[in-house]
């Protein structure tokens, strides 16, 4: 790239600055601020030929649809140094302890070759950002007001000693990802920003994510003011929290995966204000404050409804029947709609009508209690997408007489074979609701192996219960909100193979809700990191009469006991995975105790932005289900380890800084290596390792992997 050119989008990205980059006069007048054009979106195929050649990938392992152009290749990208396992006493009894759902390959073991790390090598920096900006100028893709960053994936071993935590780091991939910013110095984010290559050591692509458009101002837009914008925003969140803002232009997805949505062609990109809310939390241990940040969020920056759609919800109610229609005026139809109620079945109508069986969780505890009564508030909501990408979103509050969901109590050996998913989503339907509804639809993809769903908990179903074992196990114990019910039935995540938690977070905390709260209260719950104070509190956020309750919940996440399933819990949440938080506690001091058996845990160390119409989700799942979608149509290509889904469909899309963890097993003191469930696939899709135990194993035997990234990568706050 020429210095001229790095100067000139540095001096754009220099205007950026604060928490919010203004567009207006210190009068308050409204401002103006353009509206792109969008003159060519993403590669042509003679280009996706040309950038394969200059990157040395055989073409016909590229997926190229809509412009987008994906790559990952299984075996390369984030390898750690792996070592070569001797089989034992210990192997054996790994393997025969770990319930296998995949008869058709026995239990792996992965190993990582601690010996080697120090001197693990990477690919220079700086002659991986000339060798991917060469090629996309030979292939005639560089990016239009982009700029090149560089990083790598980074592993860190933990271990504790009488002395305390020890760490050993090391990059692995070298990264260079392309952030954006207009003329204007606004940035410019979201799915179909993205230009990203990883090289391994040996300088070759084990990742490719080529999502660009080349853009021209258009018309000029009134934009709201700050003050109207930041009024419209407090409705949308409970009182006492606080804003933080910016305008951004968000680029939306080259394509849209299901075969419903094939035809999608925005022409223009217009400006939105982007956001997300702060509210203090107190420890109950020692009292010390910490600011909590939610999932960003973004309305648009402009009512002109040439470019931003206007929706009107009515919904009616017979006994628990919802019927609701949405109709829709301004922006560019066609419109796309995505529903949500209390039932996931409500998302199952693709059009601007839905219809669904209202339903509420309820155990006997709560059904005896005199107050207790079906007839509730249902919220039922519905995100409309214009044929430029712009959601907009309404919601009606309805009265019904709930169908109460009891738990089922068939034994879950009975399932053989067939692997279960599940989800967690306590904004729902008023925050989050696409990302819940990409995560079913790309579990539940047509023959692609996703299994069955064992439960979909949202608003004031997803409890605080869901995430702790109860004592004693297998039991549904009194206030399982509070004290547990992880493993019962169908109502926890123990109860799942792998389960998507949707809802905000932080280093040490966690969103949940609990019975009767109110949506608009969310959240209403919460629980503490073990190392924190272990406490489940309920009643928070100006609703009811606060309440803390302590709750031991370690060793609650896992496969372990026999009637538990767990092996991957993938936390959706803002910070979870912070490398530290506030008080310099590393992930492993924070979350290490919960395991039980659970292989791995992923997260984000940073803010995580939802894209609006679930394509994180939905990429996370068909990635690790080997699934890609061509002209809307599905393709089988080789799939993705549990990690490498989570790190390529969240850099793909923008949505923040991955990071996961596991446990790392030494088997015998001194040695060269580290069990370690890194490279695990989802079942049916490739090799699983076994089931390690923390608690069977003394300190010395006991290390965590962590792995996450350093590049920065292009999201709306960095």
């Amino acid at each position: 790239m020429k210095t001229l050119k790095w100067i000139t989008v540095m001096a754009a990205m220099g205007a950026i600055c604060g928490c919010m980059t203004r567009p207006t006069a210190e009068s308050g007048k409204s401002p103006s601020l353009p509206v792109y054009e969008i003159v060519k979106s993403g590669a042509s195929a003679t280009e996706v030929a040309a950038l394969a050649d200059q990157l040395k990938i055989p073409v016909k392992s590229l997926v190229a649809s809509g412009g987008l152009v994906t790559f990952v290749d299984p075996g390369k990208f984030l390898a750690t140094p792996a070592a070569q396992v001797t089989e034992s006493e210990l192997t054996q009894r790994l393997r025969a302890a770990t319930r296998n759902k995949d008869v058709s390959r026995p239990i792996g073991l992965g190993a990582i070759d601690t010996s080697s790390l120090n001197s693990w090598r990477v690919f220079d920096p700086r002659q991986a950002s000339d060798t991917f900006g060469r090629a996309l100028s030979a292939s005639g893709l560089e990016p239009q007001f982009g700029i090149p960053a560089i990083g790598h994936a980074q592993l860190t071993l933990y271990s504790k000693d009488a002395s305390g935590w020890n760490s050993t780091r090391q990059d692995l991939d070298t990264e260079v990802s392309y952030t954006f910013a207009e003329p204007g110095g606004h940035p410019l984010v979201g799915p179909g920003a993205q230009v990203q290559v990883a090289f391994d050591a040996a300088g070759g692509v084990s990742r490719l994510h080529y999502a660009s458009r080349r853009l021209k101002a258009g018309p000029s837009v009134r934009v709201i003011t700050e003050a109207e914008a930041r009024n419209r925003i407090s409705r949308l969140e409970p009182d006492g929290v606080g804003i933080v803002m910016r305008v951004v232009y968000w680029s939306p997805p080259l394509q849209l995966e299901l075969a419903r949505r094939e035809e999608w062609s925005p022409s223009v990109i217009i400006p939105w204000y982007a956001y997300y809310s702060t509210r203090q939390m107190t420890s109950t241990s020692n009292g010390a404050v910490s600011v909590v940040n939610s999932k960003v969020r973004m309305i648009p920056a402009t009512d002109d409804e040439r470019f931003v759609p206007a929706v009107q919800l009515s919904a009616t109610v017979t006994g628990s029947r919802v019927s609701a229609h949405a109709s829709v005026g301004g922006g560019r139809p066609p419109y796309r709609f995505i529903w949500g109620g209390s039932n996931p079945e409500a998302s199952d109508h693709p059009g601007d009508s839905t219809e669904y069986t209202a339903t509420l969780r309820v155990s006997e505890e709560l059904e005896s209690d005199p107050i207790f009564r079906l007839e509730r508030d249902e919220a039922v909501a519905v995100t409309v997408i214009d044929s430029n990408g712009v959601a907009v979103r309404a919601r009606q509050t309805v009265r019904v007489r709930a169908s109460p969901v009891h738990p089922r109590h068939e034994d879950k050996k009975k399932q053989g074979a067939t692997p279960l998913y599940g989800i967690e989503s306590p904004g729902s339907p008023l925050k989050w609701m696409e990302d819940q509804v990409g995560w079913l639809q790309g579990m539940s993809t047509p023959t692609a192996g996703g299994g069955a769903l064992s439960f979909c908990w949202m608003g004031d179903d997803a409890w605080p219960g869901d995430l702790i074992e109860p004592n004693p196990p297998g039991k549904l114990v009194a206030t399982p909100w509070v004290y547990g019910d992880a493993d019962y039935s169908n109502w926890g995540i123990n109860e799942a193979d792998i389960d998507l938690d949707n809802a905000d977070g932080a280093a040490d905390w966690k969103a949940v809700m609990q019975p009767g709260a109110p949506l608009a209260e969310y959240p209403t719950a919460s629980f503490q990191s073990l190392n924190s104070s272990a406490t489940v509190v309920i009643n928070q956020g100006g609703f009811g009469t606060p309440a803390s309750f302590y709750v031991n919940y370690a060793g609650s996440w896992g496969p372990i006991p026999s009637n538990d399933t767990l092996f991957w819990l993938l936390m959706d949440n803002c910070d979870m995975l912070d490398a530290a938080d506030g008080s310099g506690a590393n992930v492993a001091d924070r979350w290490s105790g919960a395991f039980n058996g659970l292989h791995i845990m992923t997260g984000f160390a940073s803010l995580d932005t939802p894209d609006g119409y679930g394509d994180f989700e939905r990429d996370l799942a068909t990635d690790m289900l080997g699934v890609a979608f061509i002209l809307g149509l599905p393709f089988p290509v080789p799939p993705q380890t549990i990690v490498q889904s989570w790190f390529d469909s969240a850099e793909g899309n923008g949505i923040g800084t991955a990071a996961a963890m596991g446990p790392a097993l030494f088997v015998k003191k001194g040695q060269p290596y580290s069990l370690a469930d890194l490279d695990d696939f989802y079942w049916g899709k490739g090799t699983v390792g076994p089931t390690i135990v923390p608690s069977h194993y003394t300190g010395s035997e006991i290390g965590w992997w962590y792995l996450t990234t350093t590049t920065p990568v292009n999201v709306v706050f960095p």
